[in-house]
């Protein structure tokens, strides 16, 4: 699927209609316009902001049709009480078939989803009554994302390595993709993916303490780092507490095995508290620092999630020493899916991600390319540039 816009029915109408909530008499009308939209078979994003030509208004029970030659413009928004864009429909046939609830609105974009329940195609004027059972039967799915959502594969990251001598903005990079996802426009894409309204962009910034994991009876070579940052609660928002983490494997050859230990507790010698931890010897490398830019993005077609992020990673130079290059890469991680899927399609899906994000940043003059090593290559490229400072 493209990402062209295509002109797509929208189905305008009173907010408490969204919620199934019963409505005074004249809020009971809707209105039928087109709008040009993105569509796919999961999911639709359209701004309707503008004049877009009235197709049919509804009032109860009555559906009113505008004859084509006929078919004036009229101002709608994303987000107006009386006249909130409700549902993508399509007319086939003489019936009303139902792809797409409003998901979330606002200002500059409307994200629509397939219901979960299917709703079976009916006549236009029972179209007030077949919406407002649509969203009572799918209020669940619909309003508590968690009813709805499934994981269909294991996380596993992909990553783009960054290579630049120049200065890199990844806040600045961040909002530039978001541009990149709304216009929508990569012809060389055939995934259609778009913002996560409402999450845009996630701002991160934590130090982190990098050693080595030195030879042991167990054969396991590789990495483990302190992230000094916790999701911890307000109750706990003075106790030290930080995500351990462990990157090996038993030769050379072998895939990366990466362990996540949340929340932590470390004293004074990092190190020394990582290391019993993960039960490994280990060699201090470097105190650095991660300042990142994330944001979700979402297939229309198939409705897998997926988590987009800029790091840099910043070695600490000790008073007096030169600094060190800092090192920057991109991750892109897998988050849930809305409904049915499979582990091979997310697969698929997050590898054409990963190429989109490695053209994005080709465009902007920075080689980029493709990176199976990930983090094993990040922290390599950290502990060579303290050693050669």
């Amino acid at each position: 699927m493209s990402a062209a816009l295509d002109e797509a029915l929208i189905v305008f109408g009173n907010w408490r209609l969204r919620h199934a909530e019963p409505s005074p008499e004249e809020a009971r009308r809707l209105r039928v316009q087109r709008v040009r939209a993105r569509q796919g078979a999961r999911a639709a994003q359209a701004d309707c902001r503008g004049a877009h030509a009235l197709v049919a208004h509804c009032v109860e029970a009555a559906w009113q049709p505008v004859a084509p030659g006929r078919q004036e413009p009229c101002q709608s928004h994303n987000v107006d009480p009386d006249w909130m864009p409700l549902a993508h429909v399509d007319i086939r046939g003489g019936l009303v078939h139902l792809r797409h609830l409003v998901d979330r609105a606002d200002r500059h974009v409307t994200h629509f989803i397939a219901p979960p329940l299917q709703v079976a195609p009916f006549a236009p004027g029972l179209l007030y009554e077949r919406l407002w059972q649509a969203f009572q039967a799918n209020h669940l799915q619909t309003s508590n994302y968690e009813c709805h959502y499934a994981v269909h594969a294991a996380p596993g990251d992909m990553h783009v390595a960054i290579d630049t001598a120049a200065p890199l903005d990844v806040l600045a990079l961040g909002d530039a993709w978001l541009d990149e996802l709304a216009a929508g426009t990569e012809a060389e894409s055939a995934v259609d993916f778009v913002a996560q309204i409402g999450d845009e962009l996630q701002h991160c910034s934590h130090d982190n303490v990098l050693c080595r994991v030195l030879p042991n009876l167990g054969h396991r070579h590789g990495w483990a780092n302190a992230a000094l940052f916790s999701r911890k609660r307000r109750a706990q928002v003075l106790e030290p507490l930080g995500e351990f983490n462990t990157l090996l494997r038993q030769d050379g050859d072998a895939a990366w095995t990466e362990r996540r230990d949340s929340d932590r507790p470390y004293g004074t010698a990092v190190e020394v508290d990582l290391a019993q931890h993960v039960d490994l010897p280990l060699q201090p490398v470097a105190r650095w620092r991660r300042t990142g830019a994330s944001s979700g993005c979402e297939s229309l077609e198939t409705g897998n999630l997926f988590s987009v992020g800029f790091h840099r990673a910043q070695p600490v130079s000790p008073a007096g020493s030169p600094a060190v290059a800092p090192v920057f890469h991109c991750v892109i991680a897998y988050l849930r899916t809305r409904g049915e899927g499979s582990a091979a399609l997310v697969a698929r899906e997050q590898a054409a991600l990963r190429e989109k994000v490695v053209r994005f940043l080709q465009r902007r003059g920075l080689h980029a390319a493709a990176d199976d090593q990930g983090l094993a290559r990040v922290y390599e490229r950290i502990s060579e540039g303290v050693a050669h400072r």
